[in-house]
This record gives structure tokens, sequence and C-alpha cells, in this order.
């Protein structure tokens, strides 16, 4: 992971321009992980910012008993470890909470997510076949298609000990 300069990790209070970002590649900012459904609006956001104040990255989570669950986590400066230090900042948070684990779900087409959360110690937690074809009953603007134009069906669950 790459250290970089000194950052800043602080809540955001206004989550449009992230909620908008969520719509564009995901098309919604509700995510369902497992079988519960997360709305990022009502969740606090993280975001991780240079000293003069450019945000580099931004997460969202939320804790289920001692699991915590990552809703999203989204960075704006790739290839520069914004989104490492914006994992360890919310494994950190977590942690203080009283989690021990956290859990991120990805979509079947999500290779660069896959690869990121495995890198970072992650380990497959569950398969879930046809989940988002289902979660499309309560979500009907949830992408069809993703990364490469890779039909999203399934829902890929990874989680790692805090």
């Amino acid at each position: 992971m790459k250290k970089g300069p000194a950052v800043i990790f602080r809540e955001i209070a206004d989550k449009s321009t992230f909620l908008a970002l969520m719509m564009r590649h995901w098309g919604s900012h509700r995510m369902m992980i497992g079988s519960k459904l997360y709305d990022c609006a009502e969740l606090p956001l993280i975001g991780m910012f240079t000293a003069e104040g450019e945000l580099l990255a931004v997460a969202s989570w939320a804790r289920d008993g001692d699991i915590a669950v990552l809703c999203a986590l989204h960075s704006l400066k790739e290839g520069e470890g914004a989104a490492s230090r914006m994992l360890e900042a919310v494994k950190a948070a977590a942690k203080a909470a009283g989690a021990r684990k956290l859990r991120a779900m990805l979509t079947n087409d999500n290779m660069p997510a896959l690869v990121f959360y495995q890198k970072h110690g992650f380990r497959f937690s569950g398969l879930h076949i046809e989940a988002i074809d289902a979660y499309r009953a309560m979500v009907p603007t949830i992408i069809k298609t993703g990364y490469q134009d890779i039909p999203v069906h399934d829902a890929l669950e990874l989680e790692i000990e805090l």
C-alpha cells in the first residue's frame, strides 16, 4: 500500500456528489448486502482529503452486530493508493466500534474490486447466485451490465478479520 502525503479523514455532510457517483456506476445508492438493504444516503460518509482539501476517496459502512458491512468504497485518484488508505481507515473505525469482521459484497462483473479486496486480505465468505437479479425487484435501477459489458447477476461476498 502506498503511504503518500498526509491525509485527513472526516465525515462528509453533503452526500449529493457521492450519491450521483453511485447512481452513475451502480444505478442505485441503495445496496443489498446479504438480505439487508442499506441506503448510503442514510449512512455516514467518510472522506479522505489532502491537506489542501482535495477529496481522494470516500467510504460508507454500517454495523450489523459484530460485522461491519462496507456499503461503498470509491477512489477518486485511481492508482495512487487512496482506496487502500481509505480501506485501512474503515477497518480501524469498524474495529474501534466493536466489529470483529468487515464484509464486502461485489457483483460478479467487478474484477478490479475482486483483485483489490483479495490483495488486502479479504477471503470469500459467500456466493449468492442470481442475487442481483432478485435485488432488482426492490432496486430496479441496478445496472444490468457492468465491467467490460459483463452481465450482472450474482453477488460475491468477502470478509476479513479485524
